[in-house]
């Protein structure tokens, strides 16, 4: 009797469509809404980027002047610029601004020479190294914090942590549940 009552059953379920277009429908909706809400957050931090490099961009654009507003350092307008600048968008609490001063473009991010003693192709402890920078430490780029002077390089740099709230993009692409935005500018300074 239970076997043709499961039989019976079976085959009112296999013929009943009712309700197959909710089934589908659950199983397709949560990956397509996933995927949706990561275009937007990816298209949302794209901009986020591209405000970040424009804050940069203009924040370096008025330092190669040398002009500091009365009561300022030149380092306080640069970063009170990016952050003005990028503001719409990002929260200017959250941006860092670093800067570093080099005599040449071609020394950005390069380290201090030294003599290599043992011709190993690494500095080792003991081996004499130029202080270029001037803080008395060997250093793997030789540039000196700060907004440098007449006729220096200076490369700005401005970091953002954004913040991802979709799973499958911060596990690809996040680091604690955030990404870092970086946008550096290099210019040279005017003779003033």
């Amino acid at each position: 009797m239970t076997k043709r009552l499961a039989a019976r059953l079976a085959r009112r379920f296999r013929a009943d469509r009712s309700g197959s277009t909710a089934i589908e429908f659950a199983l397709i909706a949560p990956p397509l809404v996933l995927f949706t809400v990561g275009i937007v957050e990816v298209g949302i931090m794209v901009a986020g980027q591209q405000a970040l490099e424009d804050a940069v961009f203009i924040a370096t654009r008025t330092s190669k002047t040398g002009y500091v507003a009365s009561g300022s350092t030149q380092q306080a307008d640069i970063n009170a610029a990016i952050r003005k600048a990028a503001g719409a968008l990002l929260d200017p609490a959250k941006i860092v601004v670093t800067s570093k001063a080099y005599e040449d473009f071609s020394n950005i991010g390069q380290p201090e020479p030294f003599t290599d003693l043992n011709k190993n192709g690494v500095r080792d402890a003991l081996e004499p190294f130029t202080d270029v920078n001037g803080n008395g430490v060997y250093d793997t780029d030789q540039g000196r914090s700060g907004s440098g002077s007449s006729s220096e390089i200076v490369l700005f740099t401005a970091t953002y942590p954004w913040p991802l709230h979709t799973p499958l993009i911060a596990q690809i692409v996040g680091k604690n549940g955030t990404y870092e935005l970086k946008a550096s500018s290099a210019v040279k300074n005017e003779p003033y």
